[in-house]
C-alpha cells in the first residue's frame, strides 16, 4: 500500500513544481504536514521526497527545511553527461564513501583552485555501483566545507545536492574527457581488471563568483554507465 502512496505523492509534488504551484526556491510543507495532507505514514512521504531529491527537483537544508531547487539545477540535469544517466537509474544506484580526509595544500592543489583563497580542502573517495556492480570511482577535492559534515552524511549519493545544502551553489561546470586504461590502484578499489578501457573525467565546478569550489576526477565503465549530452 505504501509503495502506491509513495508514487502518488511523488507525482503530485512533481506536478506542483512543474506547474509553478510550488515555485522555485520556495519552502515545501514539512514531512508532518505532508503526512496529514495525504493521509499516510512517514515512510511514503520520505520515499517520495528522496526520489524528488535524487532527480534534482528539491533540496534539503539542515535546520531550514526542504526547498524547490533553483531552475539552473534543472537545466544542468537535462543537459546530461553522467547526470542524465543518474536521473534515469537513481533507484538502482548506490554510492559508497570509502575515504574522507583533509588534503594538504600542495602546489598541485593550489593549481587546481587558482584564485580561490584556500583555507581547507577535503578529499573524498567514492565508489558508485548499479544493482551491486561497481562501475565508477570518484575522487573529489572540495574547498571550505567542515569535514564533520561529510562524516555525518555518510554515503553521499548526489554530491551537487549535498554541496548545495552546505551553501556551495554550483553555477558553472567544465569537464575534460579522455579514454584511458584503468590504473591498477583504482582497479583494485572497484574490483575491475587493470587496463580495462574506461572514460576519465576531470570536472571543475564554480560558484556564482566564478571561484572553483570542487575538483573531481572519476573513472567510469561506459558499457555500464553511458555519457550523454543534449545540446540546446
Amino acid at each position: 500500500m505504501d509503495i502506491a502512496y509513495n508514487v502518488k505523492i511523488y507525482t503530485d509534488i512533481k506536478n506542483k513544481i512543474d506547474s509553478g504551484i510550488y515555485e522555485e526556491s520556495s519552502l515545501l510543507p514539512t514531512e508532518l504536514k505532508l503526512q496529514k495532507e495525504y493521509g499516510v505514514s512517514r515512510a511514503p512521504v520520505r520515499q517520495a521526497l528522496g526520489r524528488l531529491e535524487a532527480e534534482g527537483l528539491i533540496v534539503r537544508k539542515a535546520g531550514k527545511g526542504t526547498f524547490v531547487a533553483a531552475r539552473e539545477l534543472w537545466k544542468y540535469a537535462e543537459l546530461g553527461g553522467f547526470r542524465a544517466e543518474f536521473l534515469k537509474k537513481a533507484d538502482h544506484v548506490l554510492c559508497k564513501t570509502i575515504s574522507i580526509r583533509h588534503a594538504s595544500i600542495t602546489k598541485k592543489i593550489e593549481e587546481m583552485f587558482p584564485n580561490s583563497g584556500l583555507d581547507s580542502i577535503v578529499r573524498v573517495e567514492r565508489i558508485r555501483s548499479i544493482d551491486g556492480q561497481p562501475f565508477q570511482y570518484l575522487e573529489h577535492y572540495i574547498k571550505d566545507v567542515d569535514i564533520q559534515h561529510f562524516e555525518m552524511e555518510g554515503n553521499i549519493n548526489d554530491m551537487p545536492l549535498f554541496l548545495d545544502r552546505q551553501g556551495l551553489i554550483l553555477k558553472k561546470v567544465q569537464e575534460e574527457i579522455e579514454a584511458v586504461a584503468l590504473p591498477e590502484h583504482i582497479a583494485k578499489r572497484i574490483g575491475m581488471l587493470s587496463g580495462t578501457p574506461v572514460l576519465k573525467i576531470r570536472r571543475y565546478a564554480y560558484d556564482e563568483l566564478d571561484r572553483m569550489i570542487e575538483y573531481v576526477e572519476y573513472y567510469t565503465a561506459t558499457e555500464v554507465w553511458k555519457y550523454r549530452v543534449k545540446y540546446q
